[in-house]
């Protein structure tokens, strides 16, 4: 034991000239993010009036803005339900058990009808919102009872 003493010195001597033993071990952060598309109605509800007609008129024409939001260059469809009055294809505006008849269509000319089991108005969004055009027109008989009528149509966005 008391050679080991001795050499003490030595030892504590060469072991503080021996470089600092250290390491490194290589790793990786793996960083992602998901884009993804997305289309919105900007509000929940539209507002598609005909106004006042008065009865003998026999029809009447009316239009709307949807406003929708989609992702940049996002192709979008908005397709619309029958309503709640629909009798197969035809829509109709209710007052209790009477009835006016509608449709809606995707052009100002009113000839390209928005059928319940057709595939909507098409767009590409910008991000930013954009308004599309929806159009009507309703056919009055000419015995329809006086009173306000309505109807209640969905809309889907699909992207």
């Amino acid at each position: 034991m008391r050679q080991f003493f001795r050499h003490l010195p030595l030892l504590a001597a060469v072991t503080a000239a021996l470089p600092a033993i250290g390491g490194e071990i290589p790793g990786q952060l793996l960083v992602s993010v998901t884009v993804v598309a997305s289309c919105r109605l900007s509000v929940d509800t539209a507002l598609l009036s005909f106004g006042s007609v008065v009865r003998d008129a026999g029809s009447a024409d009316a239009g709307a803005h949807v406003a929708i939001r989609c992702s940049d260059r996002q192709p979008y469809a908005i397709t619309f339900d029958g309503g709640r009055h629909a009798q197969g294809a035809q829509r109709y505006l209710g007052n209790g058990d009477a009835v006016v008849a509608y449709q809606l269509y995707s052009d100002a000319a009113r000839v390209h009808p928005l059928e319940a089991s057709g595939d909507g108005l098409h767009g590409v969004g910008n991000g930013d919102e954009q308004q599309v055009p929806v159009y009507a027109r309703l056919r009055l008989a000419h015995d329809t009872p006086a009173g306000e009528y309505t109807d209640v149509v969905r809309m889907t966005v699909t992207w």
